[in-house]
């Protein structure tokens, strides 16, 4: 669920701390760990992205001046943390490691979504996740992430043909006409 906390919370939060500050990261969380895990498809490292979000919106905060840019804003930080946490990771880990650390999600058989999505680059499986997850626009997801509206759009263009190639060849394998040949042997 999107991270959408009332202004007064927020002000409270920025002025006081203690209580409110605790009650924003709380809300907070949930959402930071589905983003990471989105982005980086390893638990482990989903949460280490998630707490140094945490921690750097904590830090932030008190210095942040008007509480109707926290929804963009806690979603740049977030992803810059996944990003950050996704460039110091080792590129080579044993087989063995990543049946472990792997995020598990529901898919039915002839849709994995959770593959296709993995096999993305991390720049479009980001721009991927906050605009079909957070329901984020480009000009959104540009100011998330720090990166051009047109490069934006170019990454999305890209994973949508990936994923559509991707989806496509694990989905129903029979061309129209054959499952046509199929159901009328069966009446």
């Amino acid at each position: 669920m999107p991270i959408r906390l009332e202004g007064d919370l927020i002000r409270t939060a920025q002025v006081e701390g203690g209580a409110a500050l605790e009650r924003v990261i709380s809300l907070v969380w949930p959402e930071a760990y589905r983003i990471s895990a989105s982005i980086l498809r390893d638990r482990g490292l989903a949460e280490d992205a998630a707490q140094d979000a945490c921690v750097a919106i904590v830090r932030a905060l008190p210095a942040s001046h008007d509480p109707r840019a926290f929804y963009g804003w806690s979603y740049r930080v977030i992803v810059n943390a996944a990003m950050s946490v996704a460039r110091r990771r080792r590129t080579v880990e044993p087989l063995e490691a990543l049946d472990d650390r792997r995020v598990l999600f529901d898919s039915d058989d002839s849709l994995d979504l959770a593959d296709a999505l993995s096999a993305l680059p991390i720049a479009q499986r980001c721009a991927i996740v906050l605009h079909y997850y957070a329901g984020f626009t480009s000009r959104e997801i540009a100011e998330s992430t720090g990166l051009p509206r047109s490069t934006i759009r170019f990454h999305l263009m890209l994973a949508r043909g990936r994923l559509r190639k991707a989806l496509s060849s694990d989905r129903n394998h029979l061309r129209p006409t054959q499952k046509q040949e199929v159901y009328h042997d069966v009446l």
